[in-house]
């Protein structure tokens, strides 16, 4: 069981490209982007027409009132860019 997830994880970090940690001069939203949560590994989208959490509850994007971060603090989240396929 342990293995499964641990594959799984290893199998969807190959599909993202990191770029940062924290914002940089403010949080971009783009549907090309994506936030990974700290805690329980969920790669969000940043596309600002939609609304998300993640399944543990620390990670938040609310696009009616704009808001996006983490319980655990913005400096937590890491954001990617999704891989283009080959």
């Amino acid at each position: 069981m342990l293995l499964d997830k641990i594959m799984k994880k290893r199998k969807s970090s190959l599909q993202y490209q990191y770029l940062q940690t924290g914002p940089k001069n403010g949080w971009a939203m783009k549907s090309d982007l994506y936030a990974k949560c700290p805690q329980c590994g969920y790669y969000m989208s940043l596309d600002p027409t939609q609304s998300d959490e993640c399944p543990c509850g620390n990670l938040f994007k609310d696009c009616n009132f704009g808001r996006f971060g983490a319980r655990t603090g913005d400096e937590t989240i890491e954001i990617y860019r999704k891989k283009k396929a080959l």
